[in-house]
């Protein structure tokens, strides 16, 4: 069985896109429709910081397509999809392998990643009386039967996700929440919007968390008067000392997260959940009727979350294989 590469605008992208857009249709994963130009941008056009693979078996039933990420270093494997009526026949397993071989071959690693960490995003969605979507997998949905095909090409789980859900309808700011508000501003503790002019520690505090992807994302962030996304954060003193956001609303009326951290110096006061309900506040004055986020199952983050109202709505398996 003979691998292809697939290259954009060619009869094989073509045969990938519609591969993608079957098991889209057919609910066989959550991932939502892309046009086909969206689809060409995700898998095989060029990007700053990553080099992407995209392999279709002769004959168009079986893609595979991954990333080597200069940021991290690390290898991702995207996507893996088989035409409905040649699963269990070893198509999938066999464009997999090759796809594998050829992302190790970019840099000589010998492990290979399904995460959130991709710098490929994928967004998923769930139909339904409720507008559910995120713009983000973060790992294998553990009740598809993509998990486990890839338990059986040797993916082991390393972490468990859990993706959650809050209307924003009814939402206001708990009395509870204004009231600690009131506590921390008597300490010298205020919440606004983050000013590279004004306040510091921003960048030594990210670097911290050792979260590339915050680092990546929010030291773009200025503040709203230099026509930037703004970023809640706490200040003391002039320091930032946590943050939360961006505030932002997408086409689908989702409020825009991308983490909440506070800083070890300061934790311990309460500061994450004020924060993060102002962050909620925020979304809904904007527009947001809805959030979506995720974190890991044994990530203390889940008991803001979980107090101020959201609930698990899907559970993802975050996998690595390492080739021996």
């Amino acid at each position: 069985m003979r691998t292809i590469d697939i290259t954009a605008g060619s009869r094989e992208a073509k045969q990938a896109y519609s591969l993608y857009e079957q098991a889209c249709e057919e609910q066989d994963m959550l991932h939502l429709p892309l046009t086909d130009r969206e689809f060409e941008e995700k898998f095989l056009l060029p990007q700053e910081g990553m080099e992407k693979i995209s392999l279709i078996l002769e004959g168009g039933r079986a893609f595979a397509s991954g990333v080597a990420d200069r940021l991290t270093g690390k290898l991702f494997v995207t996507m893996a999809v088989t035409e409905k009526s040649s699963r269990r026949q070893g198509f999938g397993r066999a464009v997999l392998y090759d796809l594998e071989k050829r992302l190790m071959e970019l840099n000589g690693k010998k492990e290979l990643e399904i995460s959130f960490f991709n710098p490929v995003p994928l967004p998923w969605g769930i139909t339904g009386d409720k507008k559910i979507e995120h713009p983000n997998t973060p790992g294998v949905d553990v009740r598809s039967d993509a998990y486990i095909f890839l338990k059986n090409c040797g993916y082991r789980d390393f972490a468990m996700q859990n993706s959650y859900y809050l209307e924003l309808s009814d939402y206001k700011l708990p009395e509870k929440m204004a009231e600690k508000r009131l506590q921390l501003e008597k300490e010298g503790i205020t919440f606004t919007f983050y000013d590279p002019d004004v306040h510091t520690h921003m960048e030594k505090m990210l670097r911290d968390f050792q979260n590339p992807l915050w680092e990546k994302e929010l030291l773009k962030e200025t503040s709203r008067e230099r026509g930037g996304r703004p970023v809640l954060v706490p200040v003391y003193q002039g320091r930032v000392c946590g943050f939360a956001g961006p505030l932002d609303v997408e086409k689908s009326k989702r409020g825009y997260f991308s983490g909440i951290g506070i800083d070890e110096a300061f934790r311990g006061k309460g500061l994450a959940k004020v924060l993060f309900c102002l962050l909620c506040e925020g979304l809904k004055e904007r527009g947001a009727e809805f959030m979506t986020l995720f974190t890991g199952e044994n990530n203390p983050a889940r008991n803001i979350y979980e107090a101020v109202g959201f609930s698990i709505i899907r559970s993802w398996a975050d996998m690595r294989k390492r080739q021996l």
